[in-house]
């Protein structure tokens, strides 16, 4: 597999700085990246590598990551896989932000005495019956 290429020359100037130690400096925006996908995708490089995080503006942040090999190469190819890996974190976050409801709709069901979604999937409130489908009282369905 081949090395990736430099980040200097693959993202937007000002996104990158490289430090004489080897270190890496990456500015992100916090209207593309969640802090929480953030922190999320610099926790799981603390086996490999240092990483700081400072804010770089009232919409930006700075992430400084260094391997801890020292070696600047390192850096850089954990560097590419922290920003393949906030793209992952990212999307979770967003697939459980819009499941919520549903989430909490099953759980609710799995741990309530009552039902809170009758037999069709609807919601059912709180102290209320659930409606009779008179159709399907009246439709004649084979016993399994």
């Amino acid at each position: 597999m081949p090395a990736p290429p430099p980040l200097e020359g693959a993202l937007p100037a000002g996104a990158v700085a490289r430090f004489e130690d080897g270190a890496l400096g990456l500015v992100l925006s916090t209207d593309i990246y969640s802090l929480a996908a953030i922190l999320r995708s610099s926790y799981w490089l603390t086996d490999r590598c240092y990483v700081h995080l400072n804010a770089a503006g009232e919409r930006s942040l700075e992430v400084t990551l260094l391997a801890k090999s020292g070696k600047g190469t390192e850096t850089r190819n954990i560097a590419w896989e922290f920003l393949n890996n906030l793209i992952d974190s990212q999307l979770r976050i967003s697939i459980q932000q819009e499941t919520a409801a549903v989430r909490e709709m099953i759980v609710s069901q799995a741990f309530s005495d009552v039902d809170v979604i009758d037999d069709r999937g609807r919601r059912v409130d709180a102290g209320s019956l659930p409606k009779v489908d008179q159709d399907a009282i009246t439709t004649w369905r084979p016993a399994p």
